[in-house]
């Protein structure tokens, strides 16, 4: 049974104890109507229930004739989960001929129904009726079956008596049963079994329940998970062959596997659907928007997010109107993912999107006022996503909601739609006591700060200091961190000496990077040649080549790129030259080396660059590299013929280094 099937009937159960309408006053006739409606099965188990709960003889009759019709298969299932719902055994005489005499399909809801509500009467006639030789065999084999099932002590003990049976087919029988109610796997060992029994036999009624229960539910788990791994097996095989069909064979896959009986099929199905969506004619086009529209009207509530979800990248129309319709009219969970989607329907340009958002941002505004708070976060995130100003004072709002997870999605959103309007809201969250929140608050404030919307000097004053309180006080290095990228992208010269202690304080080593990358974010930004200068000697002072090393190579390499910085890129690239050699890299100091010396403009210039060369020269002698000693000293001849002291060096270094 379903579990719509089981809700339906558990609701039939409470509504029958609540005095608006009892099975007792239930108009018979029009549940026996319902009964046999084969075109509504939900209902028809609903009936089935009311009629079991009803105390009038006519509801009796109508269930033992409903049973005795075993021709229709839809009424006898119905009544038979009905009847194992409520442990009902009143009804054995029926169920007993439909497991004799009935269908296939009826056979099995019989035996199934007998293992649960069989009671001691029933078990005397199941043993009665297996040890009748003339009796139909296959009846004979499916009563053992429910024995095997049924669990109770009585059901054991006749299994065991049948070990003894002269029929071999019996005695099989029984041995399947007995492994089947057990777990044991004695075959066909008597005296193995009977050395079993006569251990469990003195137990309690309740020892005797738990340990069959015990056993029950081990095995259910097992068999669980043996069909999960089958299922799984399943779904790689179609991924597998998905994979190797030509492309015009696997639409008609995909289409086939949507209306697979096992969800995960259809849940793959939709996955292979958005691999084609985006190579698709205008034919497959539709049929895949045919495919996630069926696929919304699922019988599973994750096929149809998944299908509404899938709609977010398909261009049809239907798809765009169903998302707009859903974004209303449809579950909790069908509107939250239908605005997810339709901020996805209209990314991008062109005639299309615009007219499509024109119709979406209203209809997302409007979802802001949905009573659920699911849909109001989905919709004001994807608002967010669309850069709509509009969403950024509900989610300001929702930063003082109680769930967690709540003010985490409003902060992460916030991060690609705050602006200087709710600064104030942002800054008074930044003490929430979760990490995720505060690190998206601090991003928050970065993008409110860096929207291109003017910022006094005061507000601009106080939102740096509350991210220098965040840096140096927030129990998170990850959000200290964050705060102080956002400072490195937001802050003045002035921020730079309180950067700088972090970075030489016994700080988590994420906050030190972050930290020095600020500092040179801002060194960069600030286009000051003598600011640059005085840096350089702090790092030496403080013996940080490395970190030397980095901000001379970030500076040469951005102010290069900038027309008002270009000029001052010669003086960067001499100190970063001598950076270079100073932490012995004189591999990656040569080609420096050599544009510094071609665009010498003067005698002292040259001095000092051919003495850059030199050292380059010394260091691959040094370690070993004669070749690129040799071309060192070739480079330098052009320049050295007016400088003896110089040419002397050269000269030396040419005899070291030729073999």
């Amino acid at each position: 049974m379903s579990t719509l099937q089981s809700v339906l009937l558990c609701l039939a159960l409470m509504l029958s104890g609540t005095g608006q309408q009892s099975p007792a006053q239930t108009d018979l006739a029009h549940l026996r109507e319902i009964l046999h409606d084969k075109q509504d099965p939900r209902n028809q188990s609903q009936a089935a229930l009311l009629l079991l709960q009803s105390p009038s003889p006519e509801a009796e009759e109508i269930i033992r004739a409903g049973l005795k019709q075993t021709g229709a298969e839809d009424v006898f299932t119905a009544l038979a989960a009905a009847l194992r719902l409520t442990h009902d055994a009143r009804f054995g005489d029926e169920l007993f001929a439909a497991l004799i005499g009935g269908k296939p399909a009826v056979r099995q809801a019989a035996e199934t129904t007998l293992a649960e509500v069989a009671d001691a009467t029933l078990l005397r006639r199941f043993r009665l009726f297996v040890e009748d030789a003339k009796a139909d065999w296959n009846a004979r084999q499916a009563i053992m079956a429910v024995l095997g099932r049924n669990g109770r002590r009585e059901a054991v003990v006749i299994l065991l008596d049948q070990l003894s049976s002269t029929e071999d087919k019996l005695r099989q029988a029984a041995a399947d049963a007995l492994a089947e109610a057990t777990g044991q796997t004695y075959g066909l060992d008597v005296n193995r079994w009977q050395s079993w029994w006569d251990v469990h036999k003195e137990m309690t009624s309740e020892h005797w329940l738990e340990e069959r229960l015990a056993y029950q539910a081990s095995r259910a788990r097992r068999l669980q998970g043996e069909l999960d791994q089958a299922r799984a097996q399943i779904v790689r095989m179609h991924q597998q062959l998905f994979s190797r069909l030509p492309a015009g064979d696997r639409l008609s896959m995909v289409q086939s596997l949507a209306d697979a009986s096992d969800a995960a099929l259809r849940a793959l199905a939709i996955g292979m659907a958005l691999e084609l969506l985006p190579t698709a004619d205008a034919v497959g086009q539709r049929c895949l928007a045919d495919l996630l529209l069926h696929c919304c009207a699922d019988g599973s509530a994750e096929i149809q997010k998944a299908a509404v979800l899938a709609l977010g990248q398909s261009n049809d129309g239907r798809a765009f109107d169903k998302l707009l319709d859903l974004l209303t009219r449809g579950s909790t969970t069908l509107r939250g993912a239908a605005a997810h989607a339709l901020a996805r329907q209209i990314k991008g340009s062109g005639r299309d999107a615009l007219t499509r958002q024109r119709r979406v941002i209203p209809a997302l505004q409007k979802a802001l006022d949905d009573p659920n708070l699911e849909v109001v976060v989905e919709a004001a995130e994807s608002l967010g996503a669309l850069g709509a100003p509009e969403a950024g004072p509900v989610l300001t709002v929702l930063l003082r909601h109680p769930s967690a997870s709540v003010r985490q999605t409003a902060a992460l959103a916030l991060e690609r739609v705050a602006d200087i309007s709710i600064v104030d809201g942002l800054l008074q969250a930044l003490d929430d006591s979760d990490a995720t929140v505060r690190f998206s608050l601090v991003g928050a404030l970065g993008h409110a700060a860096g929207t291109g919307h003017t910022v006094g000097p005061e507000q601009r004053a106080r939102l740096l200091a509350h991210l220098e309180g965040v840096f140096l006080r927030d129990g998170d290095p990850g959000v200290r961190s964050r705060a102080a990228t956002v400072l490195g992208d937001c802050g003045s010269v002035a921020m730079m000496p309180t950067l700088w202690r972090r970075v030489q304080a016994n700080e988590d080593v994420r906050v030190q990077e972050k930290a020095w990358a600020a500092i040179q974010e801002i060194l960069v930004r600030s286009g000051n040649p003598d600011l640059i200068q005085e840096w350089d000697r702090l790092l030496i002072e403080s013996k940080q080549g490395q970190r030397r090393l980095q901000l001379l190579t970030e500076v040469y390499t951005r102010w290069q790129k900038r027309d008002e910085t270009r000029k001052v890129v010669p003086a960067v690239q001499e100190a970063l030259i001598q950076a270079q050699l100073d932490e012995g890299k004189w591999l990656a100091a040569l080609p420096l080396v050599r544009d510094a010396l071609a665009t010498a403009a003067s005698d002292s210039e040259i001095d000092r660059r051919l003495q850059w060369l030199l050292a380059v020269g010394q260091r691959a002698m040094k370690e070993g590299n004669r070749q690129e000693a040799l071309h060192v000293v070739r480079e330098a001849q052009p320049f050295t013929a007016r400088r003896p002291g110089l040419a002397g060096e050269f000269e030396k270094l040419e005899k070291l280094a030729k073999p």
